[in-house]
């Protein structure tokens, strides 16, 4: 398995010297939901402060785990919630269907995006 995984890495070029395998993050609020719970979660990546829900099966045993990213479709007051179905298109809720499946999901916002949008939106005017 790690020769098909080496064999991978070497041909799409990822370098991945420095990567941690433990990665902290702080649990903001955390609710029940049918078949799993959702968290939302505050982690520092290279520096910015990302929020994101993780979805956690109630049954977690060596799980798969899969990064969910939100439609852009230039709503960007909507991100990681329309993928948890608490917000938005349904037919874009497909993260509580991944976690009651046995899935970890992790949604975080991308930039300007929900909570990063309006983050992002002062930081922007404030330089002009």
């Amino acid at each position: 398995m790690s020769d098909i995984k080496n064999e991978i890495i070497k041909a799409i070029g990822i370098k991945c010297n420095n990567i941690s395998k433990d990665i902290d993050f702080d649990i903001i609020k955390s609710e029940k939901e049918n078949g799993y719970t959702r968290q939302l979660i505050h982690y520092v990546s290279f520096g910015d402060t990302v929020t994101a829900y993780l979805l956690i099966p109630d049954v977690v045993d060596k799980n798969p785990a899969v990064l969910v990213n939100h439609q852009h479709n230039g709503e960007r007051h909507l991100g990681k919630s329309e993928v948890c179905g608490l917000a938005g298109n349904p037919l874009q809720a497909f993260g509580p269907v991944l976690a009651q499946k046995g899935f970890v999901v992790l949604s975080p916002d991308s930039i300007c995006f929900e909570e990063l949008c309006c983050q992002n939106l002062n930081l922007l005017t404030a330089s002009v």
